[in-house]
């Protein structure tokens, strides 16, 4: 085979081995997966030195090659390719939210997440302020669909422009500081359960979902792992946000 089309095709490789291991909530997948990255990653680095490999072309790059660092991101583009906003960006911060909704807020409850008093107040805390980022994103959506029926005068649109813009720069600061507190909140209790267990009271437990609240992300993971999958989660966004560690008054 040619050697840079074999490379093609174990770099392909590697990056869905990559996915898995930043995604998936089986801890044996993910050490299986490990493992084979660690195989690939030697064996291109023999093809590569024994061979001498052009640059890949433009057209050579993979469609969501600008999404490798955010492998959730990616997968939740890839089942739902509709558009809530024509800004890529704000789209990205959209999906976001409805999956941390759907999958994520389920498993804080006090029936799957069993905590000490203390981060039983912070975890209820989350909910109020996910609200309010729901409100937030709401408002935001609201407006830019406005702006895009163009049905204002130049200058009032350019006047809803910049507002808009506002909106979504507050909105990234308010998603960035809500998922860096559950980024602390996932770590603390990881620990703990590693530790003693005295702050996650089922940290072994497996997850449950009643049969009407359908197939769940996280059924049949322990909570320990559902935590793990949590904070990369959170973290994957903060990256993905790159919010400058700055103060701005709305």
């Amino acid at each position: 085979m040619d050697p840079e089309i074999e490379l093609k095709k174990i770099n392909k490789v590697i990056r869905e081995y990559e996915a898995i291991l930043k995604t998936s909530i089986d801890a044996d997948q993910r050490g299986r997966a490990a493992k084979e990255l660690k195989e690939l990653k030697s064996y291109r680095d023999k093809i590569v030195a024994m061979n001498i490999i052009s640059e890949p072309n433009e057209e050579d790059t993979p469609e969501y090659d600008e999404l490798l660092e955010f492998p959730f991101l990616k997968m939740l583009l890839d089942k739902n390719k509709e558009k809530v906003f024509t800004d890529s960006e704000a789209n990205s911060m959209y999906r976001y939210m409805v999956f941390f909704e759907k999958e994520f807020l389920p498993f804080l409850s006090e029936t799957k997440l069993k905590l000490d008093f203390k981060y039983s107040l912070e975890r209820d805390g989350f909910y109020h302020r996910f609200q309010d980022l729901l409100r937030r994103m709401q408002d935001f959506i609201g407006e830019s669909r406005r702006i895009e029926e163009g049905t204002f005068r130049a200058d009032v649109e350019e006047e809803m422009k910049k507002r808009n813009f506002k909106m979504k720069r507050i909105l990234s600061i308010e998603m960035d500081r809500f998922f860096k507190s559950i980024v602390q909140f996932s770590a603390d209790l990881i620990d703990d359960i590693e530790e003693d267990s005295l702050k996650c009271l089922n940290g072994n437990d497996t997850i449950i979902f009643d049969p009407i609240e359908g197939k769940r992300y996280l059924e049949d993971s322990r909570v320990c792992d559902a935590l793990e999958n949590l904070l990369v989660f959170s973290d994957e966004i903060i990256k993905y946000l790159n919010v400058p560690d700055i103060v701005i008054k709305e």
